[in-house]
């Protein structure tokens, strides 16, 4: 065990970059030069996948609830307002390629924005929101009851309870394995707060109607490096912790022959159950799910 240990660190590459520039800075603005931002010439793009060489498949929908010490490298820092040193959260970011790819401001044309970023009102992906609609979303204006006047504000980091995906397990007989995709991410726009009286149904009840078609803003999310606490010269960019699976997260919502019912809709209340035996047993159909995903490469092997 020992042996195989070392040789795993030997073979494991290194997913950061070192902060020479942080040793060998002459003046503080040398440290923030390119210490935050990764260099994306080793970008890997999604594979073509042949449609004959998919031997099973199947659309899940999870919720991550930032909340949960796993998924902290995902919320955290959730002030905005502040630039960290190599530290941003993954709201922080999709919110700066957002703006950056949009070119968002308040008089924008109600038009669509380029292919190059897909946005859509659902997880279904038919209906693209406009220019207009996103930046209603990310950058809204409210009446304020104590200044009683309209002021702007944004959606900040802390407003982010967790995140909505989706994505396709599959197995590649090409390569004789169990495979993941990610194809859409939404922002859940809630305090953490209320979430805990939602954990069981955040597509319904805490949705933001901003689904990213996660396949447009891979490459630059890729750009952004994620803070590790154990090691600050060992990161990994957002897309590469995304697309590998490195957080937490439970299915609420899977296809089925059901009309793609969500967990909630066949787990209901028992008369006199508590809120959290109802939460338990739908936590439970979710794991359920994710084995009955999992053992099926290994049931393949069994043939």
């Amino acid at each position: 065990m020992k042996t195989f240990f070392k040789l795993f660190l030997i073979c494991i590459p290194i997913l950061g970059f070192s902060q020479s520039n942080l040793l060998n800075a002459k003046k503080p603005d040398d440290i923030t030069k390119t210490i935050s931002v990764k260099d994306t010439d080793n970008f890997l793009d999604y594979d073509d996948v042949d449609e004959k060489d998919i031997l099973w498949s199947k659309v899940v929908y999870e919720f991550i609830d930032v909340e949960q010490k796993l998924n902290f490298p995902l919320l955290y820092p959730t002030n905005d307002d502040v630039n960290y040193i190599e530290r941003k959260s993954l709201w922080r970011a999709l919110k700066e390629v957002i703006k950056d790819k949009l070119v968002l401001k308040e008089n924008s044309s109600d038009s669509l924005p380029s292919d190059s970023l897909q946005i859509f009102f659902s997880d279904k992906f038919t209906q693209k929101l406009t220019k207009r609609q996103i930046y209603d979303l990310v950058w809204y204006k409210t009446f304020s009851r104590k200044l009683g006047k309209e002021v702007e504000g944004s959606i900040n980091s802390n407003h982010i309870g967790g995140y909505n995906i989706k994505g396709v397990w599959y197995f590649d007989k090409k390569h004789s394995e169990l495979r993941y995709r990610l194809l859409g991410i939404e922002p859940v726009t809630a305090a953490i707060s209320d979430l805990v009286a939602n954990v069981s149904n955040p597509d319904l009840n805490t949705a933001s109607g901003l689904w990213i078609w996660y396949p447009s803003i891979r490459e630059e999310l890729d750009k952004y490096l994620v803070f590790n606490d154990k090691n600050n010269n060992s990161k990994i960019s957002f897309d590469e912790l995304l697309t590998n699976r490195r957080f937490d997260s439970y299915i609420y919502k899977y296809d089925n022959v059901y009309g793609n019912r969500s967990i909630e809709d066949y787990i209901t209340r028992k008369p006199g159950e508590s809120d959290e035996r109802l939460n338990m047993r739908r936590l439970l159909e979710s794991e359920r799910i994710k084995k009955e995903i999992l053992d099926f490469e290994i049931d393949m092997w069994g043939y």
